[in-house]
């Protein structure tokens, strides 16, 4: 059984912004029956509590227009928190999504555990390529982030492509949660075998 701390900018029922809140809980629900799965995600107050068999965490949430702003703002909440509410013992740490895939590489290179990262979307797909600022930053992020990641498993097929042709990841792309669990077991193989 693996140790798992996910953590996400969405959880329902306290933090939804759009579908990704969901996808995350069903994805979590599922990895709990075979896995010790925590979570940890903003909201508009510190605390836990139980999710069926996911021992949730939540960090103060604050509006920033700014989302890099936000992304630093939340990566403070998450390290000054997890110390106190992660155990020690985790195995891997899976992030949604490149400002949680931020914090997750933080955490892994505090707590010396690999990191996977899920991508549902890419900033080339999200801004329909346009070379603003912001979005040039947002690339540098996910490209970063995400290629630091043991392994980014691309939620569809547009993200599969896009994170191949704009990043040069060769992600593995998801058609069940079993695709997750291979992935887990790799990732416990070779930290097993280092």
């Amino acid at each position: 059984m693996v140790k798992v701390l996910h953590i996400s900018t969405e959880y329902p029922p306290h933090r939804v912004v759009g579908s990704l809140a969901f996808q995350v809980r069903d994805l979590v629900t599922q990895l709990s029956s075979k896995h010790d799965v925590y979570l940890m995600h903003p909201a508009n107050f510190d605390g836990s509590y139980m999710d069926g068999n996911i021992r949730v965490f939540t960090v103060s949430d604050r509006w920033f227009s700014d989302v890099v702003a936000y992304t630093h703002f939340l990566l403070v909440e998450v390290l000054s928190r997890a110390p106190y509410v992660i155990p020690r013992d985790i195995d891997l740490i899976h992030a949604h999504e490149w400002i949680a895939a931020v914090i997750a590489k933080v955490l892994s290179q505090r707590l010396k555990v690999p990191y996977i990262v899920s991508a549902y979307s890419t900033e080339p797909i999200r801004s329909g390529n346009s070379m603003s600022l912001l979005s040039l930053t947002i690339r540098d992020w996910e490209k970063y982030v995400f290629s630091s990641a043991f392994y980014v498993i691309a939620h569809n097929k547009p993200t599969y492509e896009s994170l191949r042709n704009h990043y040069g990841i060769n992600a593995v792309e998801l058609r069940s949660v079993n695709d997750v669990e291979l992935v887990y077991d790799e990732v416990s193989h070779q930290r097993d075998h280092q």
